[in-house]
């Protein structure tokens, strides 16, 4: 949400922006990192170095894993050419840096349908909160400060939000929210007696 704040309004606030930005940025890959770790050190799901590297290899829910590696690689991406100094053109590293809107929803995706705890009442209310933060964030500042100069864009990437956002809801609702998901998901059978 900080980096929509700064990318709409760049001269407002731009160190606090930046900071907050910036320091949550670095969080965010810490936890990413600490995420991965455990959950190869982790014996259940029998998950080795090459599953948290190589997308869509995984026994263990190999195809919702893999769009957490992706999500990650491209989180990387721009973490690599923006941080300590942008080290590529304005226009390109813009570019690059758009990919974590896509390992966002991505990371989004991978943690309902990858997540044991997924019902859990508290983790759908924190990505109910983090979606609707993030959406209204997107509209409220990033589409509201476009539309000034580019109408047709900016209503297109709104109407693409939202529909994303229902998507995923949609989804959710009829996949990871339902009982058998874990058969169905991808879950090797020696585990689904596990729990």
């Amino acid at each position: 949400m900080l980096g929509i704040v700064r990318a709409a309004s760049p001269h407002s606030y731009p160190l606090l922006i930046d900071g907050l930005h910036t320091n949550a940025a670095l969080l965010a890959i810490g936890f990413a990192g600490v995420h991965i770790v455990t959950a190869v050190v982790d014996p259940f799901a029998g998950l080795g170095p090459v599953d948290a590297l190589v997308p869509f290899v995984s026994a263990y829910r190999g195809t919702w894993l893999g769009l957490g590696v992706v999500s990650g690689y491209l989180s990387a991406v721009a973490v690599l050419t923006s941080w300590p100094a942008r080290r590529l053109r304005r226009e390109w590293w813009r570019w690059l840096h758009r990919a974590t809107y896509l390992a966002w929803i991505l990371a989004l995706v991978h943690a309902l349908a990858t997540g044991s705890d997924t019902v859990n009442r508290v983790f759908l209310a924190l990505d109910l909160a983090a979606v609707a933060g993030v959406l209204a964030v997107f509209l409220g500042y990033r589409v509201a400060n476009g539309w000034q100069s580019m109408p047709p864009l900016w209503g297109a990437l709104a109407v693409i939000a939202v529909l994303v956002v229902v998507g995923v809801a949609v989804w959710a609702s009829v996949g990871p929210l339902q009982a058998g998901w874990a058969r169905s998901s991808g879950t090797p059978p020696r585990l689904l007696g596990s729990h």
